[in-house]
């Protein structure tokens, strides 16, 4: 359950790309995707009725954010941070 929340959280944020997409010449905003990343996230956890462990929301929408800034894909970064996210929060 906890990684389907999670990969819905980290899907929304392909909305929110196309939505508010950057032009190609402007810098990556870490920012602005973590903002996007935390809104989605902090959505879905409310939207199953759960609530994520603390320091959950920063883990996942730090690490998304950071692998994009590397190059990976969107779902690259998801399927990664999904992964190590539910490593690093286990649900009992």
């Amino acid at each position: 359950m906890f990684r389907s929340v999670l990969r819905c959280s980290l899907a929304g944020l392909v909305v929110a790309a196309a939505v508010g997409a950057l032009p190609a010449a402007q810098a990556f905003d870490a920012g602005r995707v973590n903002a996007f990343c935390l809104a989605g996230f902090n959505t879905a956890m409310a939207a199953a009725g759960k609530t994520p462990a603390a320091g959950m929301a920063e883990y996942t929408c730090n690490c998304f954010s950071n692998r994009l800034q590397q190059g990976q894909s969107i779902d690259q970064a998801r399927q990664a941070c999904v992964s190590l996210a539910s490593q690093q929060f286990p649900v009992p």
